[in-house]
């Protein structure tokens, strides 16, 4: 399945809001907030920053939000937006530019607030504070109770300070607000003494969430009702999505780019043809994501800027394609996010390789991929810019593949795809058509190839192009001894096809070496005492042909 976002995606082990409160863009549809709670109170200051790591919980529990339409109540709570179900209760809450409302609720008690009490003005900064009523609104007891009840719902709202939080488990959120609010309800009949109730709760609210991140709050009542005091404390689970980023914009404007969560700089020098490994980012919560030229001062000089939203428990492969500039490219496709959110960071079977193909060249047109070296045929048909094809789940082997275009009898270029000589058993990949198949065309930027990323990430692989009968002499004539290897490593050619250059790449795409090979006979020995410990992929380029090779380093 793919989605089409305009933007870049993070991945961090924090997330940073403003300090002002404003209104949150909840996604369609229900959201769950899974919770842990503590069955009292915890210490703190009105003072961020606040470091909860050490604290623990009693017990988990859930809060979902759906939007009113979703609801059969919809017509009884007409100023509501949303309806959250807590602890087995229903309360019918309002999300608008202006403010944060209440409007009744289905607990142990039924009303209906014709006019809704705003518990949090938007926006709200620090120091703010904010006081609303609503009075004589009428309620009955579920189950039943004495006629004509009648409460006044008075609050107190106080924008504390802001500050980091550091979540119990360990998640750490910046420029957080603690808001102090204080409800007093005060029930009874018509001439009777009144039940008064009083609620204090301190809310750590971060932007974008439709609940506090953290809830610690005390209850108890006077009057004609029992004092009844009640005191816990929430803290919302982090909720996360797993992240690959490939940064695949071949515009010379996009080459290096800074990428920002909100205001905070989280991949600095993002560059063309690099991925990022898989990582957790939040997920649940909607973020605004920005990319600016490299060595930024700040988000402010983002040449672009998107709202995301991440599901949670989701895989995402996000691939940044298309041009920034407004000339020198033809076509001028736009600048885009896709995003895929079926992504695989294993293989669905350990002895197959499962690769995700990705068109991502702007001017290339739309392509079959055919493999012509075990016979395995077609392997995608008709893939055009920006798409993905869904997993190929290949038996580990080395191919070669043909990129034809879509009748399949034109072949635009050939690669090599060692994926058993590269030891990628149980690994899940993306191939990424990427490059100008007309540089001449596009400011005469990279030209189109297939870059491979890793889970791991860092750059992409690029497969060595097939040109014909000379790289299967190539391969036939090149040998690389011992295997493993510990201090050196012998490469021989048999052939009489004269090499130009090796370059060793480890797993995560990273160029280890690259060595000249212009002035070499039949041998040449290759130290590799410094490498560390693992499997290399060494690719040896001759004058019109090219091959790859395995190396095992111990």
């Amino acid at each position: 399945m793919k989605k089409t976002l305009f933007f870049i995606c993070l991945f961090v082990s924090q997330i940073t809001f403003s300090q002002t409160l404003e209104m949150p863009n909840l996604p369609d549809g229900l959201i769950t907030y899974d919770v842990s709670v503590k069955n009292q109170l915890i210490e703190f200051s009105d003072d961020g920053d606040w470091d909860f790591s050490e604290v623990t919980t009693d017990s988990d529990s859930a809060i979902q939000i759906i939007p009113i339409a979703d609801s059969p109540d919809a017509e009884d709570y007409p100023n509501a937006t949303h309806v959250k179900f807590e602890d087995g209760f229903t309360f019918f809450l309002g999300f608008e530019p202006t403010g944060y409302t209440y409007n009744g609720e289905i607990s142990f008690i039924n009303s209906v607030y014709s006019t809704p009490l705003v518990l949090t003005p938007y926006p709200f900064n620090i120091g703010d504070t904010h006081t609303d009523g609503v009075f004589n609104i009428p309620f009955e007891i579920v189950g039943g109770g004495p006629p004509e009840l009648y409460r006044d719902h008075e609050v107190v709202t106080t924008s504390l300070s802001s500050g980091s939080v550091t979540m119990p488990d360990g998640f750490v959120y910046n420029n957080v607000t603690l808001v102090k609010s204080t409800s007093t309800f005060t029930d009874g009949q018509t001439g009777s003494s009144p039940c008064i109730t009083t609620l204090d709760q301190w809310l750590w609210w971060a932007q974008g969430y439709a609940i506090p991140i953290i809830e610690t709050r005390t209850m108890s009542s006077t009057g004609q009702c029992a004092p009844n005091p009640s005191q816990y404390t929430k803290f919302l689970n982090t909720q996360t999505a797993r992240v690959q980023v490939i940064h695949n914009s071949a515009d010379a404007a996009a080459e290096i780019v800074d990428v920002y969560l909100n205001e905070t700089l989280l991949i600095p020098n993002f560059e063309f043809r690099t991925a990022s490994p898989f990582v957790d980012a939040p997920a649940g919560v909607e973020i605004e994501l920005s990319v600016a030229p490299p060595n930024s001062s700040g988000v402010e000089e983002a040449i672009y800027t998107a709202a995301v939203t991440l599901s949670a428990d989701e895989t995402y492969v996000v691939v940044a394609d298309g041009i920034v500039s407004g000339s020198g490219y033809n076509p001028p496709q736009a600048f885009g996010l896709q995003i895929y959110d079926m992504g695989r960071e294993l293989a669905a079977n350990s002895e197959n390789t499962d690769v995700l193909v990705h068109h991502g060249s702007t001017d290339a047109p739309t392509v079959d991929i055919v493999e012509t070296g075990v016979g395995a045929g077609t392997l995608v048909d008709n893939i055009s810019y920006t798409e993905f094809q869904g997993y190929l789940e290949l038996p580990t082997a080395d191919y070669v593949i043909d990129v034809r275009d879509e009748t399949g009898s034109v072949t635009v270029a050939s690669y090599q795809a060692p994926l058993a000589s590269l030891n990628l058993d149980g690994a899940a990949l993306v191939a990424v058509a990427t490059g100008f198949l007309d540089p001449s065309q596009n400011s005469d930027g990279p030209g189109f190839g297939i870059g491979v990323a890793l889970p791991s990430g860092g750059p992409l692989v690029m497969l060595p192009e097939l040109l014909g009968n000379l790289d299967y002499e190539l391969s036939n004539a090149i040998a690389l001894y011992p295997s493993p290897a510990k201090e050196q490593v012998t490469l021989s050619n048999s052939s009489s096809i004269k090499l130009e250059a090796a370059m060793i790449y480890d797993l995560k795409g990273k160029l280890v070496s690259q060595i000249n090979l212009q002035d070499m006979q039949d041998e040449r020995v290759i130290d590799v005492s410094s490498f560390a410990t693992g499997v290399y992929m060494v690719h040896i380029k001759g004058e019109q042909s090219s091959v790859v090779k395995r190396m095992i380093k111990k």
